[in-house]
């Protein structure tokens, strides 16, 4: 059975890890929205609204990532606020509910 303190720093270590990924997430978000409005100007300035449809797809595109940034942050809430709920338990209690926790965020491995 892991300890508290090492499962209480993965729990750290993958709160690291998501932000990373959510920036990751946010930033080709916005490459996509802005790649997106640069083909709406592009139609509107040359006249050929050829140059819309790659905003459409870009913005048909948005919704992946906007789901995870989502689905991210909902974890991070999740296991921000856990150590706290936990720490009230006893030891080895304490740890069946942060695994249980993980197994119900990420899933067994």
């Amino acid at each position: 059975m892991p300890s508290i303190e090492r499962t209480l720093d993965r729990i750290d270590e993958v709160l690291s890890t998501n932000r990373r990924i959510e920036w990751l997430y946010i930033v080709l978000t916005v490459i996509l929205f802005l790649s997106g409005i640069a083909c709406i100007v592009m139609a509107l300035v040359t006249g050929k609204y050829l140059w819309s449809t790659p905003s459409v797809i870009t913005t048909g595109l948005l919704r992946y990532p906007l789901k995870e940034i989502k689905d991210i942050r909902q974890k991070n809430i999740a296991l921000a606020t856990a150590p706290m709920l936990i720490s009230q338990l006893p030891p080895e209690m304490a740890a069946r509910q942060i695994q249980k926790l993980l197994e119900q965020l990420y899933g067994k491995k």
